[in-house]
């Protein structure tokens, strides 16, 4: 008792948690659903660079834009007024210095004139070499444009009437300017006149500074702003049949940003309004599940799911939709028909139930559609073909490299939307329906990976059996079936037949056949442990049957049989069966009689029911849960009593099932399952017809007469 009170206090608790973890993903999806309906993003226009516009577009708002033609207009003026820099040759005012220095010394009468030293001398030609190397020479209107910019005009001198390349005289104010600068070195008048005086009467060729005239441009550049031009709101932007230039697209995402700042997303009103929107959502979806999917809206695992499933789907559309509007709505205009609701259709379809998968179809594609920066129209139609042809083809799928093939269908099932769509536009571009095409095979290729990675992730969390998943467990060559049809080779043929059974009566009533057909390939795997202890892999000695059981009491004979159970648990969780597989093991029995051997310890004791304990003799269990566990243990006990029947005929049968039936109900063993009577009425129809066809009279074949009694055949 303490035992089974532990157990109940350990259900109690796993139950609380699934309620904590369902209300979590709840909270999840509706955190998801109000960002996703809240911060919308604005695309104004669907045009694309160097084409013709297919209608006019309207300024929506008063905005400012970064105007880059009349930025480069100012700049282009603001160039007018600067003119050509000029700088002396180097080689000239070396040749110059030497001229000079010769002077200085083939002409010693200059002594005589001038109060001054050679050294003197030399130190003040030093420093007007040095001055005429920084030279620049320009127009006085540069030169007061510098002087407005704050460059330096420290090295610049002005002179409107040189040409570059002709030899000219250098005027006698540059030469008076270069002769103050150099007294303000502290250098003597005398010597500075003699110098210059000498310099002057020489001729020098001027050449065209351009690093200097570039440098000097780059900086004018620095100074002019950016030119922003005002727009009005019912101002025409862009006029019909009009080529898009960059202009026109700067315009449209300027005016998207202004829209984006005008949504005030952090006030309070609009808060409040994405989440009253995202209320009305959220309780239309719940509704639906109630009233038209209930059973799945009381279990934890399937809303769970249902809700991770949507979760991704949006956070998918979102991150995609800031990919494409990210590099200034180019990528954008490239896609004009994105596809993100074949993900939704395709995972629903497969994990959960076709019915839902077609419902989520429309509700999501109209959620996205009014959300999602697209061209609402278009993007509507689009999904929700895709979308349906995805319910339709996702059944198909019993392997995963199959879900390919699938996507490559609904991209047929897109092309023709995508063509449609072009011609209805009138503009059927070869080009653009190429495009087109190709873009919606990327996006169903990256759906089609994605569910690759993410199916069996789900299926894990989830404990979820898909098709495929189920035919890879149906291979004989793993290792537990090969295991089983080695060493317990009755128990495999026996796991078969029942499975075969399972199958035609879990798809009579719309249960899931396959699903029994895989698992009871494993529902016995426990007897693998002491595989002779079971009838079915008991060997024959000199044409009997020896029972090993005759060497053990009832309560030893008891122990072993229903210890298969929990051995097949051990054994399913060594090699990693999943969680439904394991759940067929412990349910397959339920907590039945294991009736041989209690009548039999019952006849030892006198018929004395108050001697014998009977949860000696029954299975741990629990009770079957599901509609599929329940069939497989109507399946298991009417293939086992089948075996000793000796009439085969149809009423024997019925009555056999009838029998085996009745007595499951009045054992209370499906008490925990949502199987009707009409369902069980159908069960057992269907495992008549099934086994009358296994147990179907053979036609008796007479013998042949002995060779010699053969007549001749008659001869040509």
């Amino acid at each position: 008792m303490k035992r089974k009170k532990k157990n109940i206090q350990v259900m109690h608790y796993l139950k609380g948690r699934g309620n904590y973890v369902r209300l979590a993903i709840c909270f999840i999806f509706f955190l998801v659903l109000f960002f996703f309906l809240h911060i919308r993003e604005v695309r104004v226009g669907f045009v694309e660079l160097n084409a013709k516009a297919k209608n006019y577009l309207v300024a929506q708002v008063d905005f400012s834009f970064p105007d880059t033609d009349a930025t480069m207009i100012l700049r282009q003026e603001a160039f007018r007024d600067v003119g050509k820099i000029y700088r002396l040759s180097r080689s000239e005012i070396k040749e110059a210095r030497t001229k000079f220095e010769n002077y200085l010394i083939y002409h010693p009468h200059w002594r005589k004139e001038h109060d001054a030293t050679f050294e003197q001398m030399y130190k003040v030609l030093s420093l007007v070499e040095q001055y005429l190397f920084k030279v620049n020479i320009t127009d006085a209107r540069t030169y007061q444009k510098r002087e407005e910019l704050g460059q330096s005009i420290k090295d610049y001198y002005i002179d409107g009437d040189i040409k570059a390349g002709t030899e000219v005289r250098l005027p006698l104010t540059f030469w008076h300017q270069l002769a103050r600068k150099i007294e303000e070195e502290g250098k003597r008048k005398a010597s500075i006149d003699f110098v210059i005086d000498y310099l002057e009467k020489m001729k020098w060729r001027l050449y065209n500074d351009i690093d200097e005239q570039r440098a000097f441009k780059e900086s004018i550049v620095k100074e002019i702003p950016q030119k922003s031009t005002f727009v009005r709101a019912g101002q025409r932007i862009v006029e019909k049949d009009e080529h898009i230039t960059k202009r026109h697209m700067v315009m449209l995402k300027a005016m998207q940003a202004q829209m984006n700042e005008d949504r005030q997303l952090f006030s309070v009103k609009a808060i409040i309004s994405s989440l009253i929107f995202t209320l009305i959502v959220f309780f239309v979806g719940g509704i639906y599940l109630y009233y038209f999917e209930r059973e799945m809206f009381f279990s934890k695992s399937d809303v769970s799911l249902f809700l991770t499933i949507l979760i991704l789907t949006l956070l998918m559309a979102k991150l995609c939709e800031w990919a494409l509007l990210s590099h200034g709505g180019e990528w954008a205009d490239l896609v004009s028909y994105p596809i993100y609701i074949p993900f939704t259709s395709i995972l629903v379809c497969v994990l959960l139930k076709r019915e839902l998968a077609l419902f989520t179809t429309f509700f999501l594609t109209v959620i996205m559609g009014i959300s999602l920066a697209v061209d609402h129209s278009y993007f509507l139609f689009l999904n929700m073909i895709t979308g349906v042809s995805a319910v339709i083809v996702a059944s198909s799928i019993k392997k995963r490299k199959q879900i390919f093939y699938v996507c490559f269908k609904i991209w047929i099932s897109a092309a023709f939307v995508i063509i449609a769509f072009n011609i209805v536009m009138q503009q059927f571009d070869i080009t653009r329906v190429g495009l087109d095409l190709v873009v919606a095979m990327v996006f169903l290729f990256a759906i089609a990976m994605l569910l690759v990675a993410i199916m069996p992730i789900l299926e894990a969390i989830f404990s979820i059996m898909t098709d495929m998943a189920l035919l890879e467990y149906m291979s004989p060559t793993g290792d537990l079936l090969r295991r089983l049809s080695v060493e317990a080779p009755g128990t495999y043929q026996h796991s078969v037949s029942i499975g075969y059974l399972a199958e035609h009566a879990a798809n009579a009533i719309g249960a899931n056949g396959l699903f029994c057909r895989v698992t009871t390939l494993y529902h016995d795997i426990g007897k693998l442990s002491n595989p002779h202890y079971y009838t079915e892999n008991q060997q024959l000695a000199d044409n009997k049957q020896f029972n090993i059981h005759q060497l053990l009491t009832n309560t030893e004979s008891a122990y072993i049989i229903k210890s298969h159970v929990p051995e097949g648990v051990s054994l399913a969780k060594k090699y990693s069966l999943p969680q439904p597989f394991i759940d067929i093991i412990e349910q397959h029995h339920g907590t039945t009689l294991i009736k041989f051997f209690y009548i039999k310890q019952l006849e030892e004791v006198g018929g004395n029911k108050e001697e014998v304990d009977e949860e000696i003799f029954r299975y741990p269990g629990p009770k079957p849960t599901t509609k599929e566990s329940a069939i497989i243990m109507i399946a298991d006990s009417v293939e086992a009593t089948s075996r000793s029947l000796e009439d085969n005929s149809e009423n024997a049968l019925r009555e056999m099932i009838d029998k085996v039936v009745n007595d499951k109900i009045a054992d209370g063993q499906f008490n925990d399952c949502s199987l009707t009577f009409h369902e069980l009425s159908i069960i057992k129809n269907k495992l008549v017809e099934i086994l009358q066809a296994t147990y179907h009279l053979r036609i008796k074949y007479p013998e042949m007469e002995k060779k010699s009694q053969d007549k001749p055949l008659p001869t040509a």
